[in-house]
């Protein structure tokens, strides 16, 4: 039996998304062999589209198309999936925010044994940064002077995992590699952040009983950067990150995994001090009922940044409640709280932001391949630098098709 389980902050990510009830069945060919296409179309009505102060926000409705298609293919003890997701997006405010982005995915699962299991992927994706969304481009005023940051991300992604679900001792050692280049903007600094990133990683669960177990997650990544700049040169060096926790399970209704330690981010340069910080990871999912679930979670994570030197120090929390009425109803409701401390090449933090969203998702699914969902989404941001605080609304109206 497979040692690993769809993680939780598989579910968390999804939040963002709505509480999309899609059950594709897919299309069955020969040979264990299953084709699922897909495709999204939503419009949102964003009253803030920019992230400005409120002197100088500007609205603008977002058409948004996502089609998609996904291979899967059961060989019993081997599990191939291959995908492609493109998705186009058309401002009303401004054409020069439009976009195209695609992502192509191919992962397989081995199980050698039944306590032995190798799993790989890759994910190579052309994507972009809007306009004063990102927390490693321009924002503010300056979001304004320029078009959107394009880029291309390549991900490598291998893990082998010793144990099953039974047994006493599970160990999963992991390798990956992620790449980011810039495709415009570079008279404004975009050739000084491509990076990629090494992380060579190994997770130990032990069982304490049939429902606890002690968790071990220990990584350390290496962070190159392309450009001989000094800045580029400012932002080289490596995360060192230890933690030690638990998890437990109750009759599949309270599943929780907590973890905390140490993260160290160090700099090649002799002028850039190490940093510290304590880090944690916290996932906890209580289902009171089959039709209801609440979703806990919090992390720190360390994150690239365009300020000259240092890194970003993030803090994210989050708690959601998804409910379903009927068959045919559900609904969502999140909150999260998001800290970013910035960290110059003296390690002082030089600004600090903190990002406070909430929102409400109904879905109606009048069959399995259909959703009809509506989102209502708000957030304010309250920064310690000039001109980036702001407050936003957006409404969003879409139907999703699986077959």
């Amino acid at each position: 039996m497979k040692a690993w389980k769809l993680p939780l902050t598989t579910a968390i990510a999804g939040i963002s998304l709505g509480a999309h009830a899609v059950e594709p069945q897919g299309i069955a060919m020969d040979s264990g062999v299953t084709l699922l296409p897909a495709v999204e179309l939503s419009v949102e009505d964003n009253d803030n589209v920019y992230l400005q102060p409120e002197a100088t926000q500007e609205s603008s409705t977002i058409t948004r198309l996502k089609p998609s298609i996904a291979v899967e293919a059961d060989m019993g003890q081997t599990q191939l999936r291959v995908g492609f997701l493109a998705e186009k997006g058309i401002y009303s405010a401004d054409e020069n925010d439009n976009y195209t982005d695609t992502t192509f995915s191919a992962g397989a699962g081995f199980e050698l044994t039944s306590r032995h299991q190798f799993d790989v992927s890759a994910e190579l994706k052309s994507a972009h940064d809007a306009r004063g969304a990102s927390t490693a481009t321009a924002q503010g005023s300056d979001a304004l002077a320029v078009d959107p940051d394009e880029f291309d991300e390549s991900t490598l992604d291998g893990s082998f995992t010793y144990g099953s679900s039974s047994a006493l001792l599970n160990i999963t050692a992991g390798l990956k590699r992620y790449e980011k280049e810039y495709k415009n903007n570079f008279d404004i600094g975009t050739r000084d952040r491509d990076y990629d990133k090494t992380t060579a990683s190994l997770e130990t669960s032990v069982a304490v009983s049939e429902r606890t177990g002690i968790l071990i997650d220990l990584s350390t990544t290496s962070i190159a950067y392309d450009n001989d700049s000094i800045l580029a040169e400012q932002r080289e060096g490596s995360l060192a990150r230890a933690l030690v926790g638990f998890s437990y399970d109750v009759s599949g209704k309270v599943t929780s995994s907590a973890k905390v330690g140490a993260a160290q981010r160090s700099f090649e340069s002799d002028d850039i001090d190490s940093d510290t910080t304590l880090t944690w990871n916290v996932e906890l999912q209580w289902t009171p009922r089959t039709y209801s679930t609440i979703t806990v979670y919090t992390a720190q994570s360390a994150n690239e940044t365009s300020v000259g030197g240092g890194y970003i120090d993030s803090n994210y929390s989050m708690v959601s409640w998804d409910h379903k009425f009927s068959e045919y109803f559900a609904l969502t409701g999140d909150i999260s709280l998001a800290s970013d401390a910035y960290y110059d090449v003296n390690g002082d933090t030089d600004r600090e932001d903190d990002t406070l969203s909430y929102g409400l998702t109904g879905t109606y699914s009048p069959s399995k391949s259909l959703d009809v969902y509506a989102n209502l989404k708000q957030a304010e941001r309250d920064s310690t630098s000039t001109g980036l605080d702001y407050d936003q609304q957006a409404i969003t109206l879409g139907l999703k098709l699986a077959i």
